[in-house]
C-alpha cells in the first residue's frame, strides 16, 4: 500500500512539471525600415518585382511600418492607463484603418501589373484567414 501511493505521487508531481506552458520566446524589436524591407523582398519573390516597383513599395512600406509603429505606442500608452475606449472611437479607429487600406490598394494597383495585383490580392486573403484563424485560437 505505502509504495503505491509513493507512485502515485510520483506520477502526479510528474504530470503537474510536463503540463506547465512554454515560455514564450522573444520576437526581435526591428526598426520601422527593417520591416519594410523584409516585406519588401517578401514581395519582390512572391511577385517578381523590377527595381523600379521594389523602390515604390519600399517607400510604401516605410510609411506604413512607421504609422504602425506610432499607433501600436498609442495603444499601448492607453492601456497602461487602463482606459477603455468609447464606441465612437472605436468605429473612427476601425473606419480610418479601412480607409487606409482602400488607399494602400489603389497605390499598389497603379504599381503593380494586372497579374502582380491578382497574386497580391489573393495573398493578402490568405493572410487575413490565418490571421482570423490564429486570432479565434487564442
Amino acid at each position: 500500500m505505502k509504495n503505491i501511493l509513493i507512485v502515485a505521487i510520483l506520477v502526479f508531481t510528474v504530470n503537474v512539471y510536463a503540463q506547465q506552458p512554454a515560455k514564450k520566446k522573444m520576437r526581435p524589436h526591428f526598426t520601422p525600415e527593417q520591416i519594410a524591407t523584409l516585406q519588401t523582398k517578401k514581395m519582390t519573390l512572391y511577385l517578381q518585382l523590377n527595381e523600379s516597383q521594389q523602390q515604390q513599395i519600399l517607400e510604401i512600406n516605410k510609411k506604413k511600418a512607421i504609422v504602425r509603429k506610432q499607433k501600436m505606442e498609442e495603444r499601448k500608452a492607453l492601456r497602461l492607463k487602463d482606459e477603455k475606449p468609447t464606441a465612437t472611437e472605436l468605429f473612427n479607429r476601425k473606419s480610418a484603418w479601412l480607409d487606409a487600406q482602400i488607399a494602400h490598394q489603389k497605390e499598389m494597383k497603379k504599381i503593380l501589373t494586372e497579374k502582380q495585383f491578382k497574386m497580391w490580392k489573393k495573398s493578402r486573403i490568405r493572410k487575413n484567414t490565418l490571421i482570423k484563424k490564429r486570432m479565434r485560437k487564442a
